[in-house]
């Protein structure tokens, strides 16, 4: 890992096969061997890392003192996950201690570090730079890294992460004055940290929830139940922020000689763990105690102090630049070194593997003869045994077009001989009609030669004769029902197109669909032409035909 002029550090590797890999085809890249990746992890910079986690809290200082070297005495040619913790752990240990640039810097090269498919890693440094962010005053990469870091979170269903990024982005809010909705995602998290038993993360959200004003009493209730849970875990950084936080609330409750020994608590961990943050922190809340007192000079004091400790960081980082920007060089120096030796190795691998490239070449050529004998045979085996099983399908084929022609031609002819008996009693219903109608002029004629006083007598013989023929004669109700059963797919297409047809509009255009005139029709409904002239119209009427369209032609078309 190098550290540019501007404080960025970096993580560099060793060049892997650039003069030759291009040479050969890509074969050669699987008998490459893979370097030192197998490598034992160095115990005495696992052994740092374990220490520079408990110290974390407790003193940021030397968390990221014993998180760089454990950087230093890892591999530097081939990172492992100890390289990796220790990265992160020191950019999260600058971030403690108020170098926010070398924190986002460190924490952005540990991306590189993480596998892609380590999610769980990857969310933990897009929470962490998305808090860094926060620090910076760029809230909108801020939100957008704590967003994708909820999303992992919530995928891999780690609730306790999940309440973490909610903290983090209740704070984010708080700097853009959104209080109400900070104060939502603080209490969710409080809920899920306090199910899980998770005390780190109580003390957390509770500190945070005193981060503004309300009611002053429920807030130091917190703050006091936060300072509790933090002493136990002996988090010194998290009691700095905590009394800290209870000196504000006691200036926001109007209780400025409290706040002041309130803060005085929290000078008392911040000089032992130099966070100057929490120290620009104190100097801020301690003019605001002063000024509640009246004495404006001390809170005057204060303020400058606050003020030449923001300058002072700004020198530090230029210096920590300067002094990064040498290391840098010595590190380049190194790697360069390592860089041209690899290089030396990797071509004498690359002699020793074209030998073995080549031998197994030959190997393979004459393999790949023998199997392609083999193939073939197996292949003109398979293809004899396809071709016999399409003979056989084809013959089984043939056999069923001749069934279903013979299916086809018996249902053809039970349908002409269903058509031919319904064209014979048709037939039959329409001579009974015409021997009716003829039989029925014949009794008027014969009422025109009779008597008056015979004629009244005479008719009613005549409307018996019609009423019995009437109720007797139910062959036009059996042929109209006959025709619909035969012409269904018709008739569904008639009402869906007109539904409002009445049921002898469908059975008249039934009847001119098939072919029937107005004097056929009115015969086999008992009905004056004119009356099914009538009717044509009406029916003309209801399908919304003009007098240019054809009513049988329309018929056909449905």
């Amino acid at each position: 890992m190098t550290t540019d002029a501007d404080g960025t550090m970096r993580h560099h590797y060793p060049l892997r096969g650039r003069l030759a890999i291009g040479m050969i085809f890509p074969l050669l890249a699987l008998l490459l061997p893979l370097g030192s990746a197998g490598a034992d992890t160095n115990p005495t910079a696992l052994r740092l890392l374990e220490k520079a986690r408990e110290s974390l809290y407790s003193s940021p200082k030397e968390a990221s003192r014993l998180a760089g070297n454990a950087i230093r005495l890892s591999d530097l040619s081939d990172p492992d996950s100890v390289c990796r913790e220790a990265t992160i752990l020191y950019g999260e240990a600058e971030q403690l201690l108020g170098n926010f640039d070398l924190s986002i810097r460190t924490l952005h090269d540990a991306e590189a570090l993480v596998d892609s498919s380590d999610m769980a890693t990857r969310a933990r440094l897009y929470a962490l730079q998305g808090r860094v962010f926060g620090k910076l005053g760029d809230f909108s990469r801020s939100s957008e890294l704590n967003d994708k870091a909820t999303s992992i979170f919530r995928a891999l269903g780690d609730s306790t992460s999940v309440a973490w990024c909610y903290n983090e982005r209740g704070v984010m809010l708080l700097n853009t004055d959104q209080y109400v909705v900070a104060e939502h995602l603080f209490r969710r998290a409080l809920d899920i940290n306090r199910r899980q038993h998770n005390l780190e993360g109580i003390a957390r959200n509770l500190n945070n929830m005193c981060l503004y004003r309300g009611d002053s009493e429920e807030k130091l209730a917190m703050i006091d139940e936060a300072i509790t849970i933090n002493k136990n875990l002996d988090s010194k950084w998290s009691l700095g922020e905590n009394f800290n936080n209870k000196g504000r609330q006691l200036c926001y409750a109007g209780r400025p000689q409290e706040a002041l020994q309130a803060l005085d608590e929290a000078y008392k961990y911040i000089s032992q763990i130099e966070a100057r943050e929490l120290l620009c922190d104190y100097y801020e809340y301690m003019a605001l105690a002063y000024s509640q007192i009246g004495n404006y000079k001390k809170a005057h004091d204060y303020l400058w102090n606050m003020t030449v400790l923001v300058r002072d960081l700004q020198r530090r980082n230029n210096q920590r630049n300067a002094e990064m920007e040498l290391s840098y060089k010595r590190i380049v120096d190194q790697r360069r070194a390592i860089e041209r030796q690899e290089s030396d190795y990797r071509i004498k691998l690359l002699h020793r593997n074209i030998w073995i490239l080549i031998a197994v070449v030959v190997l393979g050529g004459v393999s790949g003869l023998f199997y392609y004998k083999w193939y073939r045979h197996g292949k003109n085996l398979q293809l004899l045994e396809t071709r016999h099983e399409l003979d056989q399908k084809d013959k089984e084929l043939d056999s069923l077009k001749l069934r279903q022609k013979q299916l086809e031609l018996e249902n053809t002819r039970n349908m002409l001989s269903a058509s031919h008996r319904e064209l014979t009693g048709f037939a039959a219903f329409l001579k009974s009609r015409n021997e009716m109608m003829t039989r029925i002029r014949e009794m008027l004629r014969e009422g025109y030669k009779m008597d008056p006083s015979a004629i009244v007598p005479h008719l009613k013989k005549i409307n018996a004769f019609i009423s019995t023929y009437a109720s007797n004669d139910k062959t036009s109700q059996t042929l109209l029902l006959k025709a619909e059963e035969r012409n269904k797919d018709f008739m569904q297409h008639l009402l869906e197109r007109h539904p409002a047809l009445t049921k002898g509009e469908r059975n008249l255009a039934l009847l001119i669909r098939g072919g029937m005139s107005s004097k056929e029709i009115s015969m086999l409904l008992g009905l004056e032409p004119k009356t099914v002239n009538m009717n044509r119209y009406r029916l003309r009427k209801a399908l919304d035909l003009d007098a240019e369209t054809d009513l049988y032609e329309y018929l056909q078309r449905l």
